[in-house]
């Protein structure tokens, strides 16, 4: 196969890595089609990214936790599992703080799925686009919900829409409201998800978007995962189902980022 996309190329090594645990310059460079000097490259990247740890002619996942980028991670059912009260907490109040009649773009995940269950019960009209294919199923035939799917090119661990097609629909609309989820949020490295085709999407719905809500459990706080996204103090809110650690409440406060805790 050939990757010729870096991060593309870097999230395929990762995940060679985590089935393996370890591969060699030469295997991954045949493996991936490309010369074994762009392989190193890489790997000097990703070891930079504290995701693996370089050794003689080759490469070993850093922490077994690590393998969990595109293992654990990389499934949306296997999310799902995850805290589903603190999820299902943060989807009620997500919901609850969106006027009747706005536009929504509704990024993939399990956090933003519970987002439109409780969307959909509270049974107020709203405009949803979603590059996600089971929460647009979720929606659909939902008389107060207008429900429009990105199209693109399908990934059915996550029941994701990615690629050039999604990403023209996005940007062919405005939203009142991007609500996304993301895999990491660090003050130092800002928001990260597993996979750089999930970046690209959330970019854009970010971008076209006024404001831009981030639901995310506590779990995620302090977590590092492959692709960047944004500084946490690009989104407007941030809805989690604890009160984060006072470093966390300090940055929000000085970058305007309003949190809300569920429950409380």
């Amino acid at each position: 196969m050939s990757d010729t996309h870096p991060l593309q190329r870097q999230e395929t090594i990762l995940r060679l890595l985590a089935q393996q645990g370890q591969a060699s310059v030469r295997g991954l460079a045949e493996a991936l089609a490309v010369s074994e000097w762009t392989i190193r490259r890489d790997l000097i990247d990703l070891e930079n990214r504290r995701l693996l740890t370089r050794q003689r002619g080759g490469a070993v996942i850093l922490h077994a936790d690590e393998a969990e980028v595109l293992t654990r991670h990389g499934s949306l059912s296997q999310s799902v599992r995850e805290n589903r009260t603190g999820k299902r907490q943060i989807g009620e109040l997500t919901a609850s703080l969106l006027g009747g009649g706005q536009s929504i773009v509704l990024g993939a995940g399990s956090t933003t799925t519970q987002v439109a269950r409780s969307l959909k019960h509270l049974g107020r009209p709203a405009r949803v686009m979603t590059n996600a294919l089971n929460i647009a199923i979720e929606l659909a035939n939902q008389a107060h919900l207008q429900v429009i799917c990105t199209g693109g090119i399908v990934h059915g661990g996550y029941f994701t829409l990615s690629g050039p097609q999604a990403i023209q629909t996005l940007r062919e609309q405005v939203y009142d409201v991007a609500i996304i989820g993301v895999s990491g949020i660090t003050l130092r490295e800002g928001l990260t998800v597993g996979s750089q085709k999930n970046t690209d999407i959330l970019a854009v719905m970010m971008d076209q978007a006024r404001e831009t809500w981030l639901v995310a459990d506590s779990s995620r706080i302090g977590q590092v995962r492959f692709a960047r996204l944004a500084p946490l103090a690009q989104v407007q809110k941030w809805i989690t189902d604890q009160m984060p650690p006072a470093e966390y409440r300090d940055y929000c406060a000085d970058a305007g980022v309003e949190l809300r805790v569920a429950g409380i």
